[in-house]
């Protein structure tokens, strides 16, 4: 369950897609029952990205050493054509793809979408595998604002890093979300695992979890809504704000509850202001159904000792926050327009946890 953004124009075949593809696939097999994905998608680049800032003060045990000048690890440099964390940029939102084998063969190139319950085949991936769906054998599968049908195939296995799924009952779609991508890989299977975008070697890596205290220099706990999904908690203007990390959207998405308090707050005259950024904006989600939004500019999200500085947030009436159970509370979908300004992160699915390196200060 996650909502993807899609951008309504591409700046790359690959990048395209990747503002919104179908998020959150939940649900099951059988037909009749519900699914969720979704994507939304905007015109434009990522000019308004949030970022993170890092205070100095936090550096502890392993985070010091990535910061020490005689560090190796950093570049400052991004890979100049990355193929698997690509970075949020001017202009580009980023993205993760993880190479995946299916029943034995590949590799094909699956979006990586936090957001996704359920893996979604691309339908020229299910005929490249000669993977035929039934007629009677379909899902419904749920986008941010509208709910389509999809057939659905059997896959014997499917394979990335030490995670390995066997015998699934995957959903078949096509359309623009799918262009450059063979699939959207979901969270099957992740109970236990650790997910790691690393932006400046452009590596995702999927392991085992150790179950360790974490090494990145901001670690959040969460709890997990709707199977795998991860909800951390956050504070805007002192409000409390439930954030789902969902590396399938593109574009972080905020629901009416945020919208109302924050205006609230705007109008008592809270010391930072939330304000328009632009004018409305028109969101396809991968049932391509249509969603109007408007585009808020939110300075900061408090995120325990992180900042989240200079967000800026599409704010509609989309039903995935009902699907939740969020509708009535402050709740955002944080999108890849931030994490992919991360220096890396990790998901830690034994933990509950979100771990954030952001980029060393300028």
């Amino acid at each position: 369950m996650c909502t993807h953004i899609r951008r309504l124009r591409l700046r790359t075949a690959l990048l395209v897609m990747l503002t919104v593809a179908a998020t959150g696939l939940l649900g099951a097999s059988a037909a009749g029952a519900w699914s969720h994905a979704s994507g939304v998608g905007r015109s434009g680049g990522a000019s308004g990205r949030g970022g993170f800032r890092s205070s100095e003060a936090n550096l502890r045990g392993i985070a010091r050493g990535f910061y020490a000048p005689s560090s190796s690890y950093w570049t400052h440099t991004l890979p100049s054509s990355p193929s698997y964390a690509v970075a949020t940029r001017p202009g580009r939102i980023g993205m993760i793809v993880a190479p995946v084998m299916v029943n034995g063969k590949g590799p094909f190139r699956f979006m990586l979408d936090t957001g996704a319950n359920r893996t979604v085949l691309a339908s020229s991936t299910a005929a490249k595998l000669a993977l035929d769906s039934s007629a009677d054998d379909h899902v419904l599968v749920r986008g941010v604002s509208g709910v389509a049908p999809a057939p659905i195939v059997h896959v014997a296995s499917v394979a990335s890093g030490t995670l390995e799924i066997h015998d699934l009952s995957a959903p078949v779609m096509s359309g623009p979300v799918f262009q450059g991508i063979d699939g959207i890989l979901g969270m099957d299977g992740l109970a236990g695992m650790r997910l790691t975008a690393d932006f400046v070697r452009d590596q995702v890596v999927i392991s085992a979890s150790s179950g360790a205290a974490p090494s990145a220099l901001y670690a959040l706990h969460g709890r997990f809504v709707s199977s795998r999904l991860l909800l951390v908690q956050g504070r805007i203007n002192g409000i409390s704000t439930a954030a789902i990390i969902d590396t399938g959207t593109t574009r972080t998405l905020g629901n009416a509850a945020l919208l109302a308090a924050l205006s609230h707050a705007n109008r008592a005259g809270a010391n930072t202001r939330v304000t328009a950024a632009t004018a409305k904006e028109e969101g396809v989600d991968v049932t391509n159904t249509a969603e109007p939004g408007a585009e808020r500019r939110i300075p900061t999200l408090e995120f325990g000792t992180a900042d989240i500085t200079n967000l800026q947030v599409i704010f509609g009436d989309y039903g995935v926050f009902k699907t939740w159970g969020l509708e009535g509370k402050p709740a955002l979908l944080l999108g890849m327009d931030v994490l992919g300004s991360l220096a890396y992160f990790s998901i830690d699915y034994r933990r509950a946890e979100l771990q954030m390196l952001p980029w060393p200060k300028a």
